[in-house]
Parts: C-alpha cells; sequence; structure tokens
C-alpha cells in the first residue's frame, strides 16, 4: 500500500467516525430536549407534548409549553452551539485543545462592554434585551483585537504561545476593571450583571431567542465557510 492510498484511506476513516459522533450527539441532545419538555415543576407526558405541539393541547399546556419550556430549551441549544463552534475556531487558531475564549481574554472583554453598559442605563426595557448582545460582541471583538495588536510581532507574525499569554493578561486587567466597576453598582443591578456574567436560561422568552439567532444565522454559516475553504 502506498503512502497516498494509506492516508487517504486514513482520512476516509477519520471522516465517518467523526460522522458518527455526530449523528449519535444529535440523536441524544433530541432525545434531552423532547424529555426536558416533559419535565418540570408542572409535568407533561409525552402524548400531551406531542398533542400541543400539534395545537391538539389545552390552553395551560400551550402556556407552558410555547411560553416557558421551548424558548429556554432553544435558546439553550443555541448558547450551546455558539460556546462549541467559538471554542473550536480559538483551540484551531491557537493550536491548543485547551483553548477558549475564557482563557485569553474574549469573554472579559464581552463582560466589560455589559459592564459598562449597566452601569450607566437601564436594564428593564425591551431595547436591553438587543443591547446586549450587540454590545457583548462589540467588547469581545475590540478584546481580541487588543490581543492580536499585542501579540503581534514584526517580521514573525503571531506566536500561539505569546497570543495565549497576552490573552491571559488582558483577561486579568479587564477582570480587575469589571470587580472595580462591580462596586459601583447598586445591589438589583449587580444581581442581573452576576446572573448574566454567570450565564443563565431562567426567565428567558422568545424575545432572547430573537436577539441571538440573528447573530448564528450569519456568523455560523461564515464560520463553516472558512472552515471548507482552508480543508479544500
Amino acid at each position: 500500500m502506498t503512502r497516498e492510498k494509506w492516508k487517504e484511506e486514513s482520512r476516509t476513516k477519520k471522516e465517518k467516525q467523526v460522522r458518527l459522533v455526530a449523528l449519535t450527539l444529535i440523536l441524544f441532545i433530541s432525545i434531552s430536549f423532547f424529555i426536558s419538555l416533559n419535565t418540570g415543576h408542572i409535568r407533561l407526558t409525552p402524548k400531551e407534548v406531542i398533542m400541543t405541539l400539534f395545537g391538539q393541547g389545552t390552553d395551560k399546556q400551550a402556556l407552558i409549553l410555547f411560553n416557558f419550556r421551548l424558548p429556554r430549551m432553544v435558546i439553550a441549544l443555541l448558547v450551546g452551539m455558539g460556546l462549541a463552534v467559538s471554542g473550536t475556531v480559538l483551540q484551531g487558531i491557537v493550536r491548543n485543545p485547551l483553548a477558549d475564549p475564557g482563557i485569553i481574554g474574549i469573554n472579559a472583554g464581552a463582560g466589560l462592554a455589559v459592564m459598562l453598559f449597566i452601569s450607566f442605563f437601564s436594564t428593564t426595557t425591551a431595547a436591553s434585551v438587543f443591547m446586549m448582545p450587540i454590545l457583548a460582541f462589540v467588547g469581545a471583538g475590540g478584546a481580541a483585537i487588543a490581543i492580536y495588536l499585542l501579540a503581534y510581532k514584526r517580521k514573525e507574525g503571531i506566536s500561539p504561545i505569546r497570543l495565549i499569554l497576552t490573552g491571559v493578561g488582558i483577561a486579568a486587567g479587564m477582570n480587575a476593571l469589571m470587580i472595580v466597576l462591580t462596586l459601583k453598582l447598586d445591589p438589583d443591578k449587580y444581581q442581573f450583571l452576576a446572573t448574566w456574567l454567570a450565564g443563565s436560561i431562567w426567565g428567558s422568552n422568545w424575545e432572547f431567542v430573537l436577539a441571538i439567532l440573528p447573530w448564528f444565522i450569519i456568523l455560523i454559516p461564515f464560520v463553516y465557510s472558512k472552515f471548507i475553504s482552508l480543508t479544500f
């Protein structure tokens, strides 16, 4: 067997394994999604869930399913998808399987931008739901640009190790600034910020889904297209 043929067979085998793992995960996610629709403070049987999804349930069942559970499950899926894609992109860039947006300061930039917004503006308006993802994106992008510029070295370009170390330093500085700003927040805003930074789907509705869905529609196909162009 020639070396080229062995590489081709190895690549085909690996692609089949990746497809199998992906299909298995999709199956488990689908099962978990359906089970989550049944469970909660008020339980619904699988039959009731199916009937409600097709418009045959009671008003109470429709309220529970469409107003409370479905938005939270959808936003949980979207957030998980976003974290997976961002982690994969950063791991490919820095060539480190442990890299993630939190380690190199991307999350800190997003958190700082949102904290500045919360510090000076009200978070009880409907506009804030749509503004915070935009501000988080701007903050994360600003942090990424700062990390890139500080890690760049003339005639050498970007070193993955230097990129990580720079990101850790940027994250530490931004987190320190966030601590200072946190001391100036009133208790209500502090509680809102702590919940937002920790991440929670409690109280999420279709407005939250609509606030982040456009970003997935635009950015994930863009990332996939870049992946295809680099692969082939």
